[in-house]
């Protein structure tokens, strides 16, 4: 499960709550614990201060990193699971490499396996035929997140909103902010992904 906008100091608390509370919405799915699905959380960081740069030494001159270029080691925290990925092009300025923290990992991938899927994944939005600069589920999520919002939350202000132009009311909205509806989903469509 890929994370975003989770700062350094939330960390405790994905592992104290939301670990919990998806194992036990396992415990009501599938009962026996041998049952659940293992679970991998990463956390996903675009909003950094950090830059990396090629060095040529014989044109002496500083380039962006290479697609597909991993920082894993020297710079990294020495004792946690996290690393620098530079999965996309940049088509004009510096290119922004996006760090991931691995904060569970029960499949038990290697720093390899976990490294090159992550890479994958910014390959496979449909709507872009370029890779991104973070796994394309984190959009995807954010785009259904939108839709449900959309979907339950009475605020004509809310269909107009996009990803990027979210005012601060709708991004965290209290419950007195916000009038929900009940929607009587159709048959066919119960236990269906929803995709943007």
């Amino acid at each position: 499960m890929y994370l975003l906008v989770v700062d350094d100091g939330q960390f405790g608390k994905v592992i104290t709550h939301e670990i919990p509370a998806i194992r036990q919405a396992f415990d009501r799915i599938y009962g026996d614990k041998s049952n659940h699905p293992l679970l991998t959380f990463v956390v996903v960081k675009k909003r950094h201060n950090t830059r990396f740069f090629n060095y040529n030494t014989t044109t002496k001159q500083m380039n962006n990193m290479s697609i597909g270029d991993v920082i894993d080691t020297t710079i990294v925290h020495p004792y946690q699971n996290n690393f620098y990925l530079n999965s996309h092009n940049a088509f004009q300025g510096v290119n922004h490499l996006s760090l991931y923290h691995v904060l569970l990992d029960e499949i038990g991938f290697t720093a390899d396996e976990l490294q090159l899927l992550t890479y994958h994944l910014c390959f496979t939005d449909p709507r872009s035929s370029a890779s991104e600069a973070i796994p394309s589920v984190v959009h995807q999520a954010d785009i259904a997140a939108l839709k449900a919002r959309d979907l339950f939350y009475d605020d004509e202000r809310s269909s107009a909103t996009t990803v990027g132009g979210r005012s601060q009311s709708l991004r965290n909205p209290t419950l007195n902010d916000v009038d929900y509806k009940i929607l009587d989903v159709h048959e066919n469509l119960k236990n269906r992904p929803v995709f943007g």
